[in-house]
Formats: C-alpha cells, sequence, structure tokens
C-alpha cells in the first residue's frame, strides 16, 4: 500500500487556489463569530444548543451538555471526534481498527464490528451516522459540537443509550467569506483547510468545506522492514446549498466525501510488558517487528436533504439522508515476524434514513414534539481472510463472507409544561421496534468446503421514556431532576463466525440531579450534577481466537458518579474552564467474562472466580479462561477525568491581537476489558497554541499537542497470540498561516 500515491500537497492545490481567487477579487472583511457564546470581552454569553431538538438556552435545558465551538476546538490542538475526550473527559475515546468508539460515563461497547452501532449515538446537522468508521471524522466547518450526558431515547433515540455527540456545521448566509489555514508540522506534515461561503442570490447561498492532511514520516520503525509506521493522509470534503424560497421554508441540501489511508488505525503494538507468541519482546514504543503492516483505507460519503416549514401553530422539519461507508483494512494478529496470523477485512456499509418531526411554535405555557423514524442498513463483509502459519500455511486458513440487514421504525412524541413561571416539567415517549437479520458462510481455503449456517435473526421492540422537572430558584439558578430510560439495539459480530449467536438489546435506566447557574453578572457560570445508571444485559466484546470476536451480554452493571463544569471570565478576553468527573462503574453481574492470561497458565473451573492464574514468568502467547467479573470495573471508565483549558486575547496595537490557548487534561487509570488486567495508568496531556494576528485577515500560529509527549494507550486487547494496544499520537507541533477575508 502506498499511503502517499497523491501527496495531498497536489490534493490541497484546489482549495488553497480557491482561497486566493476569492480573497483576491476584493472580498468585503468579516469578523469571525463568537460561535461558543464566549464574549471576546467581560462576561459570558448565552450558549444556545438543540438538545431539545429546538433552539434553547444551554442553562434551561434539564440536561447535562457540554457545548463547544469550532473555534474553540481549533485553537486548543482538538481537530478530529477523536481530541473530544481531552475537552470533556467523561468521553473516553477508543479504536477498535477503522472504528471510532465513544464511552460516555462508563456507558460503551467495546466491540467495532463491520455493520455495528455504538452504544452512544452520533449525529452531524440531525443525520444519524450509524457506522462507527464514520464517528472518526475530522473538523473543519464545525459551528459547535454539543455533548448530551446520558439517556436521550426519546427524542434521538436509536442506541443513544449512554448519551450523543451532536454536530452543528456552519450554514452559508447573505455574506461571502473565505477562511482557513496551510501548515506544517513535525513527522513532515503538510496540513490545510479552507472554508468558503457566499450567496448566489437573495434565496439561495452555498459553501464549501476542504480539509487535509499528509504525514509523510512515522511515529516509529517496523524493524523487521525497516519502513517508518504512524502516517498516513486523509483528505475531505463538505458542501451546503440553503434555499429559502419564503419566509416560512428552508432547504438545505448537504453533501460530504471523506478518504483516509494510514497504517496506525489497525497498526495493533505489543502490549508494553506482554510476550508475544515464540517469545517475541516488546519493541518499544511506537514500533513493530512484523513482516505485515497493519493499515486501513477508509471511504465515506453521504448527501442529505432537511427541509424546515412553519406553519402558524408549529415547524415541520423533514431530515432525509443516504450514506456509505467502504473500508480495505488488514491487521497483523501476532505482532511477530513468523506471519502466524494475518487478517484482510474489504467491507461495505449503507444506510438510508428518513425522520418527520412536528414542533409546536409557541413553548410557553406548554410546548409539544412528535415524529416517526425509519433507519434502514445493509452491512457487507466480502470476504473476511485470516490466514497464516497458525492456520496450516501461509496460504492457509479461511475466507468470511457475511451479511447483515437492519431495518428499524419508531415513533416518539415529547412535551412540556410550565405548572408555574418557576416550575417546568417535560415527559416524553419513543417505541422502537428493529429487525436484524444475518447470514454468512465460511469457507476453508485448503479443502474449499464452505459452511453455511442458517440466517439468524434479532427482532426486538422497545418503549424508552423520559420524564424531568426543572425549578428556578432565581433568573439565573435552577435545580432539576430526571429519570431517563434508553436503550441499544441487539447485535451481530459479522467478522465472527457466521454460526454464533448475536446479543440482545442493552437497556439503561439513569436518575440524574443537577444545578446550572449563571453567577456575578454573568462572569461565572458553575453546572453540577450527579447520576446512577443501572444497565441490564451490557454488549461486551469477547476474543476467543485471533482475529475473530464474539458478543456477550453481561448481565448487570452499576454506575455513579458526579460531574461539575466551571466557565470564569474574570477579566475582558479572558476565560478559564474546568470539567471534572467522579466515576464509579462496576459490573455487578458478570458470571461468565473471558479473562486471558499470558502463559503458561491454568484455568480454573468455568465460572469461578478467579477463572485462571499464571503458572510461571510469561513464555508467549496467553489462554482464554471463563469466570466471573462481578464487582470489576468496566472498561474505559477512569474513576476521575478532568480538563482545564485557557484561553486569552489581548490586543497589541490598533489592529493586532495576540491569542493564547492552553488546555491540559488529566486521566486516571483505565482499564481496557472486563477482566481488568491490562490498563492505562494515569495520564495527562497538555496542548499550547500561540497566535499572532496583524490585522483582522491574516495570523501566523505556533501549536504544540501533547507537548510533555505522553506516551498512553488509548486500546488495549488481551489475546492468546499476546496483548496488543493502540497508541495515541506522541507529541506534535507545527505552525499554521491562517487566513480570514
Amino acid at each position: 500500500m502506498n499511503l502517499r500515491s497523491t501527496p495531498l500537497r497536489i490534493r490541497l492545490l484546489p482549495g488553497i487556489a480557491l482561497g486566493a481567487l476569492l480573497s483576491g477579487i476584493g472580498l468585503p472583511a468579516v469578523a469571525s463569530a463568537q460561535e461558543s457564546g464566549e464574549r471576546a470581552g467581560s462576561g459570558l454569553d448565552e450558549i444556545v444548543v438543540t438538545a431539545q431538538r429546538r433552539e434553547e438556552n444551554m442553562q434551561d435545558v434539564p440536561i447535562s451538555v457540554s457545548a463547544i465551538s469550532g473555534e474553540t476546538l481549533s485553537a486548543i490542538g482538538v481537530v478530529g471526534t477523536t481530541g473530544i475526550s481531552q475537552v470533556v473527559p467523561s468521553v473516553q475515546m477508543t479504536q477498535s481498527g477503522p472504528s471510532t468508539i465513544f464511552f460516555m460515563r462508563g456507558v460503551g461497547n467495546t466491540s467495532g464490528n463491520v455493520g455495528e452501532e455504538g452504544a452512544n449515538a452520533f449525529y452531524v446537522d440531525g443525520v444519524y451516522l450509524g457506522d462507527l468508521t464514520s464517528a472518526g471524522t475530522k473538523f473543519n466547518n464545525v459551528q459547535r459540537i454539543e455533548v448530551l450526558k446520558g439517556p436521550q431515547g426519546t427524542l434521538f433515540g436509536r442506541n443513544s443509550s449512554g448519551g450523543l455527540v451532536n454536530i452543528i456545521t456552519r450554514e452559508p448566509g447573505d455574506v461571502t467569506m473565505v477562511q482557513g489555514k496551510v501548515g506544517y508540522g513535525n513527522y513532515n506534515t503538510l496540513q490545510g483547510q479552507v472554508y468558503a461561503a457566499t450567496p448566489l442570490s437573495e434565496s439561495i447561498a452555498i459553501d464549501l468545506a476542504l480539509t487535509g492532511k499528509d504525514q509523510n514520516k512515522g511515529w516509529g520503525t517496523n524493524f523487521a522492514t525497516g519502513k517508518d509506521i504512524g502516517l498516513g493522509w486523509y483528505w475531505g470534503a463538505r458542501s451546503k446549498l440553503v434555499f429559502r424560497p419564503g419566509d416560512a421554508t428552508k432547504i438545505v441540501v448537504s453533501g460530504d466525501y471523506y478518504k483516509d489511508k494510514n497504517d496506525y488505525a489497525n497498526g495493533f503494538y505489543l502490549f508494553k510488558g506482554s510476550v508475544g507468541t515464540g517469545g517475541y519482546r516488546y519493541p518499544g514504543d511506537y514500533n513493530l517487528n512484523t513482516l505485515d503492516n497493519g493499515f486501513a483505507n477508509i471511504k465515506t460519503w453521504g448527501y442529505s436533504l432537511t427541509v424546515e416549514h412553519d406553519f402558524d401553530f408549529a415547524r415541520l422539519t423533514s431530515i432525509t439522508a443516504r450514506r456509505g461507508v467502504k473500508v480495505r483494512s488488514a491487521f497483523d494478529a501476532d505482532y511477530t515476524n513468523l506471519r502466524l496470523v494475518y487478517g484482510f477485512v474489504p467491507s461495505r456499509i449503507k444506510t438510508f434514513q428518513q425522520e418527520l418531526r412536528l414542533a409546536s411554535a409557541t413553548t410557553t405555557p406548554f410546548n409539544w414534539q412528535m415524529g416517526v423514524f425509519y433507519y434502514k442498513a445493509k452491512a457487507n463483509v466480502d470476504g473476511f481472510r485470516l490466514t497464516g502459519l497458525a492456520f496450516g500455511g501461509l496460504d492457509r486458513g479461511s475466507i468470511t463472507r457475511a451479511e447483515m440487514n437492519t431495518d428499524s421504525y419508531a415513533v416518539f412524541g415529547e412535551a412540556g409544561y410550565d405548572i408555574t413561571d418557576s416550575t417546568h416539567i417535560i415527559a416524553g415517549v419513543r417505541y422502537t421496534k428493529d429487525k436484524r437479520d444475518y447470514e454468512g458462510t465460511v469457507t476453508t481455503i485448503a479443502t474449499g468446503a464452505v459452511a453455511a449456517p442458517p440466517k439468524q435473526k434479532i427482532n426486538a421492540s422497545k418503549v424508552t421514556y423520559r420524564i424531568a422537572l426543572r425549578q428556578d430558584l432565581s433568573e439565573d439558578v435552577n435545580v432539576y431532576a430526571s429519570f431517563n430510560r434508553g436503550f441499544k439495539s441487539g447485535i451481530f459480530a459479522a467478522t465472527g463466525n457466521p454460526a454464533d449467536p448475536g446479543v440482545g438489546p442493552q437497556t439503561i435506566d439513569a436518575f440524574e440531579v443537577g444545578l446550572k447557574s449563571q453567577l456575578l453578572d454573568n462572569k461565572v457560570r458553575l453546572n453540577l450534577s450527579g447520576f446512577h445508571y443501572k444497565i441490564d444485559d451490557y454488549q461486551i466484546r469477547a476474543s476467543p481466537s485471533p482475529g475473530r470476536t464474539l458478543l456477550q451480554n453481561a448481565a448487570t452493571v452499576k454506575v455513579d458518579g458526579v460531574e461539575g463544569e466551571l466557565t470564569v471570565a474574570p477579566a475582558e478576553g479572558l476565560t478559564l474552564n474546568f470539567i471534572g468527573t467522579y466515576l464509579d462503574s462496576r459490573f455487578t453481574d458478570f458470571p461468565l467474562s473471558q479473562f486471558t492470561y499470558q502463559s503458561p497458565a491454568a484455568c480454573n473451573a468455568r465460572g469461578a472466580k478467579p477463572a485462571g492464574q499464571s503458572t510461571g514468568p510469561a513464555t508467549g502467547g496467553g489462554i482464554n479462561c471463563f469466570g466471573d467479573a462481578s464487582g470489576n470495573k468496566t472498561p474505559l471508565s477512569p474513576k476521575f477525568a478532568s480538563s482545564a483549558s485557557i484561553s486569552y486575547r489581548t490586543p497589541l496595537g490598533e489592529k493586532s491581537e495576540l491569542i493564547f490557548n492552553a488546555l491540559w487534561n488529566y486521566s486516571s487509570k483505565i482499564y481496557f476489558e472486563a477482566d481488568n488486567r491490562l490498563f492505562q495508568k494515569a495520564y495527562s496531556v497538555v496542548n499550547l497554541s500561540f497566535e499572532l494576528r496583524p490585522n483582522s485577515n491574516l495570523g501566523i500560529e505556533l501549536w504544540g499537542n501533547n507537548i510533555f509527549d505522553e506516551h498512553y494507550y488509548y486500546t488495549g486487547v488481551g489475546g492468546t497470540t499476546g496483548d496488543h494496544g493502540e497508541l495515541a499520537a506522541p507529541r506534535t507541533y507545527g505552525v499554521n498561516l491562517k487566513f480570514d477575508f
């Protein structure tokens, strides 16, 4: 695979040329918007969110919400969804090959199979992105990101059992603008972004967002081949056309295309301290010693049509969307240069969705919303080859083909009522019916024998609901309490054995109390929440053999936690923010969990506690045992996580300005699997940026991410050929030239 077959320098030229052309024809200068609600002067402005599918002041919504502007994300070095956990510490991110998986307050699933949907929903402009590969998006034209914590099973519904990430992108209007940046960083990295928008007439406007990055030097070395590893490139485009045929109607047509080639999404590293098959030892951070590099080639695309029409009594919203994903990925499952187990996974996913929603025009004293939702998905595994010496020869092994089809229907409604001027109640309900079928074949390469188990089905229907009460203590302070029920649909492991059963739906009951306040003449915002979750049939991944996935339902999980967010604007141009989360998330009943032990080891009786034990110093590989994990911590649920950031802007002259941003993120120990054997110890990450703007049109930015070069895992999986993990990026830094016309 040639990761740099088409240099990004060439691919970026159209976007850069577009910016230069539009700036050269004399566009009027415009000031960049403060989308986050953080005022350039002293004090904090109102933050408007759509957490209840209508625009509201964040402080009036009885949901724990974190909202971050695209400008803020860029300034603190968060350029994609995988970095959200640095700003919202109750969110933890892991990677399973090309799939991006989010945990929220301890709720999530480690499985990233083809066609898998996460336990926490992911939306862009009202469009649900069910496939986990699509969740790994890079930012460019983001207006803001809203992170809704806790089940959102009524208005958002599908698979938002622990919460959701909602990305709202910018929309072209009646002003022509060109904004962007071009930069160079270490590891010989070139990157750039351009956002251009312009009206075409009084009723039509269009925009185009381009983003790209080309990393030409790797983070480490493959000692078996002498080649760099940990490198790749991506580029993407997104466009919107907005048509307003009248005062009451808005039509938005959106399209996006994204392409990513890299060798770190599937470049599994032997976990530090583990011994691979044959006594293979840890080669050092970011290094490999394999004859075959893992890689992922990803293409995602989609288009949508959103129509809004205001009647006298209500607003009707229709969202229609199609999306597609095509992935070619490969991985070395033994982490040695022996070619014991090598996997190649070609896959395709296509989805369609339609939502109709009607929301009342008035919000006081009574408001309501109702709607219907349909989602269809088809996921194909087009010949998963698992070969190697472990199967009797380099070309021996198996080929798995599978197809999974999903049809989901939902109807929902929610209503709110002002009992008094200071007491408000909201209640909602949603009914979802899922139909999922799965079939596949396994061909033994050596003999040509084909095993074709019968088609399997999961048919499930769930009622989810919500009730919330908000009490205003003053104009700027309120408290709330809520109960929410959410669920995640049942699923099959598409790259597993087609004969293996799927897992049933996961349900969650969540209680939450909270306080929201805006104090000291809007200079301080303090929001607090406490929550208790009970999760039944928790879905979790096991790895019975190299390259294969088995899904299980753990019996029950209990989650308790508290969270606080403090934002202070003590002086003009200065904003401080702190978020902290304390979490206790444990399996209360999981009698038959997979435990992995490094060899030599022995298993105890099935279901015992402990499941097994090591019998000597590690010699290579491991064994699987099944025992009782009750009382263990759930994966990706640190006991304490926090982030602190500072943003400071100060004028240097009549037109020039200096901008400083810093972000510190901390996480306590994180366990990766139910057996609590592999873990990442506590770590901190610091990002910094300095920007000098000699005028409102140009800026020079110096930036550094993970400046203290913290090496930490965000994935860890135990296996019979050795334990593997994926490391987050090392220290990166560079310079950007920014323009704004």
